[in-house]
Order: C-alpha cells, then sequence, then structure tokens
C-alpha cells in the first residue's frame, strides 16, 4: 500500500504544479533598440509577488518586491525604464495594465504609449472597440494575474534592458503548496502495510 500512496502524493503534488505555477521566467534581453518589449507571458493564472533573480546555477540570489528598484536589494538587475504587466480584455473588452516596477524618469505619457502599443501589437485595438484602464502600480493586495497576461518593458530613450548579468529574472509567486503525510486530505489512504 505504501507504493500506492507514494504514486498518489507524487500526483497530487503534480497537478498543483501544473494548475497553479509558482513562477514564470523572463526572457532577458540586454540593451537593445526599441521602446516597447514584450518579455513573458503566463500560461497559468499566478499571484504576482516580485520577482526572483536567479544564478547561472538556478539558485535564487535575490527577491525583488513589486515596485522595488532590484539595485537597492543588492541584484545585479537592470530595468529600463518600466516593467508592466498586460491583462487580456475582459468581457468588457477592458485591458488593464499594472506597473510592476518604474524608474523615477518614466513618465506617465511614456507608459501609456506603450501599453497602446502593446494593444496594437495584439491587435486588440479592432472595430470591437477594446480599451484600457490608465496603468496603475500592481500591489501585494491584487488579485492573481489571469493566464495569458504578458509582461513588457517600455523606455523613452530608443531602447529598453531587462536583465541580470549573473543569472536570469522571473516573476513569482506564493511558495508552491506541498502536502505531508499529516495531510487530510491522504487521510483515506491507508500506511500501514496490506494485510
Amino acid at each position: 500500500m505504501k507504493p500506492i500512496l507514494s504514486i498518489v502524493v507524487a500526483a497530487l503534488s503534480l497537478s498543483y504544479s501544473q494548475i497553479y505555477a509558482q513562477e514564470q521566467p523572463l526572457t532577458n534581453y540586454p540593451t537593445q533598440n526599441g521602446q516597447n518589449v514584450q518579455v513573458g507571458q503566463l500560461a497559468n493564472p499566478l499571484a504576482v509577488q516580485g520577482l526572483n533573480i536567479r544564478d547561472a546555477s538556478g539558485n535564487i540570489t535575490a527577491f525583488i518586491p513589486l515596485l522595488t528598484d532590484p539595485a537597492s536589494k543588492g541584484a545585479t538587475t537592470q530595468i529600463v525604464d518600466t516593467l508592466y504587466a498586460l491583462i487580456p480584455p475582459d468581457g468588457g473588452k477592458q485591458a488593464t495594465a499594472l506597473i510592476m516596477y518604474q524608474t523615477n524618469s518614466s513618465a506617465s505619457d511614456e507608459i501609456n504609449k506603450a501599453v497602446q502599443d502593446a494593444m496594437n501589437h495584439n491587435n486588440w485595438f479592432s472595430p470591437d472597440g477594446y480599451s484600457y484602464s490608465p496603468p496603475r502600480a500592481m500591489s501585494d493586495s491584487d488579485q492573481p494575474l489571469p493566464a495569458g497576461t504578458q509582461f513588457w518593458v517600455c523606455s523613452s530613450s530608443g531602447f529598453v534592458t531587462l536583465t541580470d548579468s549573473n543569472g536570469s529574472i522571473s516573476v513569482t509567486g506564493p511558495a508552491a503548496p506541498t502536502l505531508s503525510a499529516s495531510d487530510p486530505a491522504l487521510a483515506a489512504f491507508p500506511t500501514s502495510p496490506a494485510q
């Protein structure tokens, strides 16, 4: 019976990780020409808490809370000028832009132009009348971002940067749920050998 319990626990753990992604890697873009670049998209919902910075071995070297300058946490991460999430239009044809990080030099006009560019890129400014709410800062109290949410970096300077010189950057949520042998969900499975 113990092998069955092990298989059930492994299957439950796997299903948790497949349904609720806890981290979404972003594409590192060293400084390059452009003013608005998509760096990732969610395949699963995620309650975003900040950014994880991982070294070349995959170990977390820094956690950057939302709206925090990575340098203030000792990270070698560069974001120029704004990192934002773009939630696809809902049933009312309204998209939502949430600012995850913004430098002091960023202007609201620059972010509005970037969101309009991203909407055009996705064909969300069609004859159907899609619109977006004014970009606002993302806070820890925000509801989980739905699957399909895109992450973009924008800059008015004519080049964008989202990179970590020592590793990779990921959007991260709360720790993945784990099951223990004392979990009530597993109480129906006997742990003693079959008689």
